[in-house]
C-alpha cells in the first residue's frame, strides 16, 4: 500500500512539470504561427478596413468628405491603432496555446506555411472585407424587429 501511495504522489508531483512542458511546446508551435503571420500581414490594409466602413456610412447619410478628411482619418486610425494592433497580434500565441492542442497547432503552422494554406489565408481578409457590407445589410434588416425584442427582454420586471 505504501508503495502505491508514494506512486501516486509521485505521479501527481510530475504532473504538473509535464503539463508546463507541453505548454510551453505549444507555445513555441504558436510562435511560429504568429511570426509567420505577422510577416505577412499588412497592418495598415487591417486598419483600413477597421475605418473604411465608417467613412462609407458617414458619406452615404451626409455629404462625401474630402480626399483631405479621409487622409486624416486614415491618419488617425494609423497613428492611434498601429502599435496596440500589433501587440495585440503578438500576443495571440499565448491564448493559442491556451485553447488549442499542440497536434492542431502543429497542423496550423504547417498549413499555413505550405505554399496554398499561405495563400488561402493571405485573402482571408480580402474575404472578410468582401462580406462585410453583406453582414452589415443582413444587420440592418434584422435590427429593427430585434430591438424591440431585444428591449423586452432587457427590461426591467
Amino acid at each position: 500500500m505504501r508503495f502505491l501511495t508514494g506512486a501516486f504522489f509521485a505521479l501527481c508531483l510530475a504532473l504538473p512539470a509535464h503539463a508546463q512542458d507541453d505548454r510551453d511546446a505549444r507555445v513555441a508551435v504558436a510562435k511560429d504561427y504568429v511570426a509567420a503571420t505577422m510577416r505577412d500581414m499588412d497592418i495598415q490594409e487591417f486598419i483600413r478596413q477597421l475605418w473604411q466602413p465608417m467613412v462609407q456610412q458617414m458619406a452615404a447619410t451626409r455629404q462625401p468628405m474630402s480626399p483631405e478628411q479621409i487622409s486624416a482619418i486614415e491618419t488617425l486610425f494609423s497613428d492611434h491603432l498601429t502599435q496596440p494592433l500589433t501587440d495585440v497580434m503578438l500576443q495571440q500565441d499565448e491564448i493559442m496555446a491556451d485553447i488549442m492542442t499542440l497536434d492542431e497547432l502543429t497542423a496550423l503552422r504547417d498549413f499555413y506555411t505550405s505554399e496554398h494554406g499561405g495563400s488561402v489565408m493571405r485573402k482571408m481578409p480580402q474575404l472578410a472585407q468582401i462580406q462585410q457590407p453583406m453582414i452589415s445589410a443582413v444587420l440592418q434588416k434584422a435590427m429593427p424587429e430585434m430591438m424591440p425584442k431585444i428591449e423586452a427582454i432587457t427590461a426591467p420586471d
